[in-house]
């Protein structure tokens, strides 16, 4: 065992409530390990200390009050959690969903704006030249047997 398994269950150990096999391998580890058994004798010495304090006597059913106190006040709080549950079990959903919808409608706003800002205007002089370029009547100026003008006979070929 390591010493922070040990100095967990050293309060456990001095009042002997752990299973016999965690008794010995907690005394082997403190008659080995100086810290943890440091740690053993403080503990011993402070409860010798409190032994000695006298009790202090209390208002009669003042332990029984504050025990029905604390389990009220723990009834209302897990109350309290219970009926909240349904309310967080819903609230994600129905938030994701809003969130979705928001955000559907928020593009398709965008979207209609910048489209109708970013209509491209219709073809240019500039634009029919490059298409002219472009096109098969590009290859005219080939002579008759380069690749060109093969490919040009053989389209037109198939056309007719």
């Amino acid at each position: 065992m390591n010493c922070r398994d040990v100095k967990r269950k050293l309060s456990a150990y001095q009042d002997n409530e752990l299973p016999e096999l965690q008794m010995n391998e907690i005394g082997s580890h403190l008659e080995h390990c100086p810290i943890c058994s440091r740690a053993l004798q403080e503990m011993s010495d402070v409860w010798e200390l409190l032994s000695n304090v006298e009790p202090i006597e209390s208002a009669p059913f003042f332990w029984t009050r504050l025990s029905q106190r604390m389990k009220a006040k723990k009834a209302r709080q897990l109350g309290w959690k219970i009926r909240a549950m349904p309310i967080q079990r819903l609230s994600f959903p129905i938030l994701t969903t809003f969130i979705l919808i928001l955000g559907f409608l928020i593009g398709m706003y965008l979207g209609e704006n910048i489209y109708h800002h970013s209509v491209v205007p219709p073809s240019t002089m500039v634009d029919q030249e490059l298409d002219q370029e472009l096109s098969l009547n590009s290859f005219d100026d080939f002579p008759e047997e380069s690749v060109a003008q093969i490919y040009v006979t053989l389209l037109s070929e198939n056309n007719q």
